[in-house]
């Protein structure tokens, strides 16, 4: 089991949704952000070559998906990027169980044999390509987790996981522009037992930090929160 927490990052209408549902949502393949995503290096063959690269992913993406996460929450690029231009939120997590792939960042697209033997394709593209992202990607600091679509709940034709013993929400920071209804978060937050974290601009560093005198103001309106929402 891992002490480290991981964090999640999202606008904060969607935060709440899975707050609500004590649900994450599951990345698909084909909807992540960067298309290179699961592409090897495809120079020098043919089409017919390139079409079985092709199908392999095609095939891969239809069976699995991705939990994706940062091993830190100070980066402002990815409040920027993920958590709606800093007025979102950040989900942490501890992570059990769960196999952890720490993304490996490459300045090249690497090359992949395939075989006469689907298996063997399948799990080359989910060993070898899961793990590699080009490497201006590398401020993100990700880890991933492969999930089955099968084990997911399918809503609105989305896919999700629950929060569980293995999934454990532990932190939700708020982002420094954060542009919702920070009291119905921390009732939110004591329901499941997470710690809420107020940020802002650091002073003198290109940093997301936590927000001392505002964490106290929150403490006040926790403990006047008696009893807390069923």
């Amino acid at each position: 089991m891992s002490n480290s927490i991981y964090y999640h990052f999202l606008s904060s209408r969607n935060a709440i949704h899975d707050l609500e549902r004590q649900m994450i949502k599951v990345s698909l393949i084909d909807t992540l952000d960067d298309p290179f995503e699961l592409m090897p290096y495809l120079r020098k063959m043919d089409r017919e070559h390139r079409k079985l690269y092709y199908d392999v992913r095609k095939n891969v993406s239809k069976k699995y998906g991705l939990l994706c996460f940062s091993k830190n929450w100070n980066e402002p690029l990815l409040w920027g990027h993920y958590a709606d231009k800093h007025k979102g939120v950040a989900l942490g997590f501890a992570i059990s169980k769960y196999r952890i792939i720490e993304v490996d960042y490459q300045p090249k697209r690497i090359k992949l044999e395939l075989k006469d033997n689907p298996k063997h394709n399948e799990t080359a593209f989910l060993i070898e390509l899961v793990r590699t992202k080009y490497h201006n990607w590398k401020y993100e600091n990700e880890i991933r987790i492969l999930v089955s679509l099968k084990d997911c709940i399918k809503l609105g034709g989305h896919f999700f996981i629950n929060f569980d013993d293995n999934l454990s929400l532990k932190e939700i920071i708020l982002g420094c522009k954060f542009d919702n209804n920070e009291e119905y978060i921390l009732k939110l937050s004591q329901k499941l037992n997470a710690k809420v974290i107020p940020s802002r601009m650091a002073f003198g560093e290109y940093s997301i930090i936590k927000h001392g005198s505002k964490s106290n103001k929150f403490q006040k309106i926790l403990n006047s929160m008696i009893p807390a929402i069923s």
